[in-house]
């Protein structure tokens, strides 16, 4: 910790450094992606931003979050659980609504959002799926009824998919997925 640099601690994550990097270019190591090393050392991470993305998926989300809430309000229920409520029924919309930042390392990948960062460690990763929109690794080697849920989805910006799928496919090969 005697680097200057802030830290994070989370229940059960790994501590990571935290950096602020305001662009969405990925972030390749001092090798070529195709190259002998596929970029070990250094992390790629990116950001995604659904409203610059996805911006008529994000306007239903919040009309859908702005309707729940008012339901939850208008059903005459305490103050204190009616936030709570309306806190946690936005919450599940957060990937529609939040942006998020992306990072793959030599440990594993994350993705961090405004409710938390979500953590897999590569030895808890047992399949990995390109998507048009990003990549899912899951805890299953085949699909699973569970994926929607345990699964980690790394949603890319639109511009830059190709190129981090390709940046990606040696990180994923060293760790035989």
């Amino acid at each position: 910790m005697g680097s200057g640099r802030a830290w994070r601690a989370g229940a059960g994550v790994r501590d990571l450094p935290l950096t602020a990097r305001p662009d969405t270019s990925p972030r390749p190591g001092p090798s070529a992606p195709g190259g002998p090393e596929g970029s070990a050392g250094a992390p790629l991470e990116w950001s995604f931003n659904p409203w610059r993305e996805r911006p008529a998926r994000s306007a239903m989300a919040a009309a859908l979050g702005l309707a729940m809430c008012a339901t939850l309000a208008s059903l005459g229920e305490p103050v204190l659980l009616t936030f709570a409520l309306c806190l946690a029924a936005l919450a599940s919309l957060a990937p529609l609504l939040a942006p998020a930042r992306c990072r793959v390392d030599d440990q594993g990948a994350t993705r961090s959002g405004p409710f938390g960062r979500d953590r897999r460690a590569w030895r808890d990763v047992r399949r990995a799926v390109r998507r048009r929109a990003g990549l899912l690794l899951s805890p299953h080697p085949r699909p699973h009824w569970l994926d929607p849920w345990r699964a980690l989805v790394l949603p890319f910006p639109g511009g830059e998919s190709e190129r981090l799928h390709s940046e990606l496919e040696p990180r994923l090969a060293r760790h035989g997925l």
